[in-house]
């Protein structure tokens, strides 16, 4: 073999390593960011499922307020869902303003450190004390 041929074996063998290298770097990347649009679609069916459903404000003549807080419900609401057969645990808090900043929560465990995890926050009202007051709903989740 001569000098030539050496080297030219050396770069192609140098430009094959760099492109298995590059692409599985890409590939654990983009399971990494599938997992995070997944917890944050995840994230954010918790705080519809809450703030529409499961919290809402139910009134005397049975109407659902949708996006109205009940505070009765929140002690009662229950942080581990499964979802698409995988279980996702998230921590809650309703912050809101009555001559000062009130915050109440939050319910559910603290979440890991060592797990991804996503929050969202939405404009809500919480109906204290038969009048409806601004405020926010936070949700932090995690995989269980």
């Amino acid at each position: 073999m001569t000098l030539t041929q050496i080297l030219k074996t050396l770069a192609i063998c140098i430009l094959v390593i760099s492109f298995l290298l590059v692409t599985v770097s890409a590939y654990q990347q983009h399971l990494t960011i599938s997992a995070l649009a997944e917890l944050t679609d995840v994230t954010s069916a918790i705080v519809t499922s809450l703030s529409v459903e499961k919290l809402a404000y139910v009134d005397n003549d049975e109407k659902l307020h949708m996006y109205s807080i009940d505070p009765a419900k929140l002690e009662n609401c229950f942080t581990r869902l499964e979802i698409a057969g995988e279980n996702f645990d998230f921590r809650v808090s309703v912050s809101y303003e009555a001559g000062g900043e009130h915050v109440l929560g939050p319910y559910g465990s603290a979440p890991p450190d060592d797990r991804a995890r996503c929050s969202l926050a939405v404009a809500c009202v919480l109906y204290e004390n038969g009048r409806f007051l601004p405020a926010k709903l936070s949700v932090i989740a995690w995989r269980a």
